[in-house]
């Protein structure tokens, strides 16, 4: 009987200290997660951008990153492997929520309203797409966000990244909207602070709206093809248009894959060609566009500066 009565003790001893053992663990877990949230909130607090009044949250995570990919031109497959033509290498902490918009809401309404606070807080639009000028879904949703329910229709899509100064801060946000097939929308958005400040240089802002830059890569597999995007060219069409006296510099550069710089220049050159004649072909004045080659004589090898590409610069004059 005194045995018996010894177990059933300890039993019950136990079971007081496994009772405490989990309410610690909660609270810990509970103080964990509180810390985390209230970390985020913190953050979310230097640089507000409000959500779409009419969404809920889906999914939310933290981005501490010294080399974050930040598209600043569409990403293609190219033989299976994902090409960006300019891009940002960052370093950076920031915050990536994703929302389901509300039925009865569009990607168009959803996407115009991060475009306006952003203008409001004094925003730059470094790069901004809509529909199929955007590409495949499925390269957003599978190489540059990762999250698969971002896989959506290509003709419903939007896209913009910004850079804005707030409290002596560099910042970058980006905003990608999407309809998928089932007719759920959603919009994904990246608050990204700078931990190191961007030079001028890779700063495509530097692609002022006064003076914008457009920047096109190109291969040498024996012969210089430039394959630029038919959203940018609209972009310097409606430039030139809007300002009739405003000048077209195509400058080429090459980089790498010469012998000589005499070759080099050439190359550039034909390239740079090349982007001419078919800025000519829809419909600008070749009276207004000045072209050059440069070859490897004013390297950048940062950035969106770098390898061999052909530089669009408009002047306002």
């Amino acid at each position: 009987m005194n045995h018996q009565n010894g177990k059933g003790l300890n039993m019950v001893v136990k079971g007081r200290v496994m009772a405490r053992f989990i309410k610690l663990r909660t609270i810990v877990l509970f103080i964990g997660v509180l810390g985390g949230g209230l970390a985020q909130f913190a953050f979310a607090q230097e640089l507000a951008i409000k959500p779409y009044a009419h969404s809920s949250l889906s999914e939310s995570g933290e981005i501490n990153d010294e080399d974050y990919l930040v598209p600043l031109s569409v990403p293609r497959r190219v033989n299976n492997q994902l090409r960006i033509e300019k891009e940002l290498r960052v370093d950076v902490t920031g915050v990536k929520d994703t929302h389901r918009i509300n039925e009865g809401h569009t990607t168009q309404q959803a996407f115009d309203h991060y475009l306006s606070q952003i203008k409001q807080l004094g925003g730059k639009i470094l790069y901004q797409c809509s529909s199929r000028d955007c590409g495949r879904s499925s390269n957003w949703a599978q190489n540059i966000f990762n999250i698969s329910k971002l896989y959506g229709e290509d003709g419903s899509q939007f896209y913009m990244v910004s850079s804005i100064e707030h409290n002596n801060q560099q910042w970058l946000v980006s905003v990608y909207a999407v309809e998928r097939g089932n007719r759920r929308v959603y919009a994904h958005v990246e608050t990204l602070k700078l931990n190191t400040a961007l030079s001028s240089d890779l700063a495509p802002a530097a692609l002022t709206d006064k003076n914008p830059l457009f920047i096109f890569s190109y291969g040498l597999n024996g012969i210089v093809t430039v394959n630029p995007t038919l959203a940018e060219f609209n972009k310097i069409i409606s430039l030139s248009q809007a300002n009739p006296d405003a000048k077209i510099y195509v400058i080429g550069y090459l980089q790498k894959g010469y012998t000589t710089t005499q070759e080099a220049i050439e190359r550039s050159t034909n390239a740079a060609d090349q982007v001419s004649t078919l800025l000519q072909k829809r419909g600008i004045n070749a009276s207004k566009i000045t072209v050059m080659g440069v070859g490897p004589l004013v390297p950048f090898g940062q950035g969106a500066h770098s390898g061999n590409r052909v530089e669009v610069l408009v002047l306002d004059k």
